[in-house]
C-alpha cells in the first residue's frame, strides 16, 4: 500500500515522495480540493476535482496526467488545465541511504499554475509500534513557459511569485505518514507554505482513501486505485494456484 498526493503521485497530502510502486501498476485517482486551497491564487479560485493517470513504465520513470477541473466554471474554462510531468528515480533506498526522485515538469504550457520541479528524499524506518515514511525536498521557485504567441521552444523562464502568485512546492517541503496497521495510519506535511495533516486507510490492497486538512480549517479527500500490469495469463495463474 503506498499513499498519493492529491496530484495522484506517491506523496502525502499536497507533497510528493520518492516512494515507487514496484510492480509498476497503472494507477487512478480522485481528488477534491476546497476553493481557498485550489493552487490557484489569482482571481480564478474555485473548488477542484483532479483526476489523475499513473503508469510507470519502467523502474526508474513514470508518467502523470492530471486534470484540474473546476466544476462552478466550467461553462467559461471548459474541461480545466492539464498537467503532464515525469518522476525519474535516482537512487533506490539502501539500508542507510534514502531514495531519491527527481519531478519534471516539461516546459511548454502557457498556464503552468501546477507545473512544479523538485528533487525529494525518503526513507522507511521500521520500528516496534508501526512504520515511518520520513521525506523532505526542494522544489523550484521557477517555471519554464512558451510564450504567449511563440513557438514550441520560444520559452521563457519566469519566477512563481511573477506569474500570477504560483506558489506550489516553492522551497523546503517535507512529509511523514505513520502506519501503526497494515491497513491505515496518519500524515503530516509541510508543503512549503504550511502545514497539513490527514489519515489514509486501505480497505483492499489496491485502493487507498485519503482525508486530510488545511491548516485545520477545510477539508479534502482523495480516492486512488493501482491495477498492477505485470499480472501473468489467467490460465498460468490457475496451473500456478494448483501447485501451491
Amino acid at each position: 500500500m503506498g499513499q498519493v498526493n492529491f496530484l495522484g503521485k506517491p506523496g502525502y497530502i499536497a507533497t510528493p515522495s520518492a516512494g515507487v510502486f514496484e510492480n509498476r501498476p497503472l494507477g487512478f485517482s480522485f481528488s477534491y480540493l476546497p476553493n481557498e486551497y485550489s493552487i490557484f491564487t489569482n482571481g480564478d479560485r474555485n473548488i477542484i476535482h483532479f483526476y489523475n493517470v499513473r503508469f510507470g513504465f519502467t523502474s526508474f520513470m513514470e508518467v502523470n496526467l492530471s486534470i484540474a477541473h473546476r466544476p462552478l466554471m466550467s461553462e467559461d474554462i471548459g474541461v480545466g488545465d492539464r498537467q503532464l510531468d515525469f518522476r525519474f528515480r535516482l537512487l533506490k533506498e539502501k539500508k542507510y541511504l534514502p531514495a531519491l526522485v527527481l519531478g519534471w515538469t516539461p516546459p511548454g504550457s502557457v498556464s503552468p499554475v501546477l507545473a512544479h520541479d523538485y528533487l525529494v528524499a525518503t526513507k522507511n524506518l521500521t520500528t516496534g509500534i508501526g512504520q515511518f515514511n520520513i521525506s523532505a525536498g526542494y522544489g523550484s521557485p521557477y517555471v519554464i513557459k512558451r510564450k504567449n504567441g511563440g513557438e514550441a521552444l520560444d520559452l521563457e523562464v519566469l519566477k512563481k511569485t511573477e506569474f500570477k502568485g504560483v506558489k506550489y512546492l516553492t522551497g523546503f517541503f517535507g512529509g511523514i505518514s505513520y502506519k501503526p496497521i497494515s491497513w491505515g495510519g496518519a500524515l503530516i506535511e509541510y508543503d512549503s507554505q504550511t502545514f497539513n495533516t490527514g489519515i489514509f486507510i486501505a480497505p483492499v490492497p489496491w485502493f487507498i482513501l485519503q482525508g486530510y486538512t488545511y491548516e485545520g480549517k477545510e477539508f479534502a479527500f482523495t480516492l486512488a486505485a493501482n491495477f498492477p500490469l505485470n499480472f501473468s495469463p489467467r490460465a498460468l495463474r490457475s496451473y500456478e494456484n494448483k501447485l501451491d
